[in-house]
């Protein structure tokens, strides 16, 4: 190998053309770096059973699913949540809904609601969602998802487009559709946390 030496401290290190060949010629550089960019991208999600709230009485999925995964990515908080009404014990509650969030998010980094029934337009749009109607595809779409604190506990909230069986600015348990059996809620997030 061609070396030189560095004036201040005379450490040998490998010439320009040295450098220049080894990376054309050689894949050992190249399989490190791609063993880093594997090592970090290879991230497990941690699995969470989010709470489903209301403003005024907390709804039931029945004998169906609230479940919801994220990963910490250096404080910024990415993931997903569905909750899947089914039969027996589907209760839609009253009010609007709120999704628990695996950690608060950071109210100087984002504009955050401090209630479930705030209004829509001055909260941070934190990802998207879906809402899926089974006994009618008009009360289904999508939506945007955006976030409020409640009593230390941040929660997603659901905020339909514009769509027939819409009749409230957000999702709860008498707009788009009474939840009823077959029936899904979810959204994806990435926030910033506390």
């Amino acid at each position: 190998m061609a070396v030189t030496f560095t004036s201040n401290i005379a450490l040998a290190k490998p010439t320009e053309t040295e450098l220049a060949d080894n990376w054309v010629n050689g894949t050992k550089l190249m399989e490190d770096n791609n063993l880093i960019i594997i090592d970090k991208m290879d991230v497990v999600m941690t699995f969470y059973n989010p709470a489903f709230i209301a403003q005024t009485v907390n709804p039931n999925v029945g004998t169906g699913t609230r479940v919801g995964q994220w990963i910490d990515f250096q404080g910024f908080v990415i993931g997903q949540f569905v909750m899947s009404f089914f039969d027996a014990g589907i209760v839609p509650g009253t009010g609007e809904y709120g999704f628990a969030l695996p950690f608060p998010a950071d109210a100087t980094f984002h504009s955050v609601g401090t209630a479930l029934n705030n209004g829509v337009g001055t909260q941070s749009v934190i990802g998207e969602g879906y809402v899926y109607d089974n006994s009618s595809v008009g009360g289904s779409g999508t939506c945007a998802v955006d976030v409020v604190t409640v009593a230390g506990v941040s929660y997603a909230r659901l905020i339909p487009e514009t769509f027939t069986g819409k009749a409230a600015a957000v999702v709860g348990a008498a707009s788009p559709f009474v939840p009823a059996n077959n029936d899904k809620m979810g959204g994806s997030f990435m926030y910033k946390r506390t």
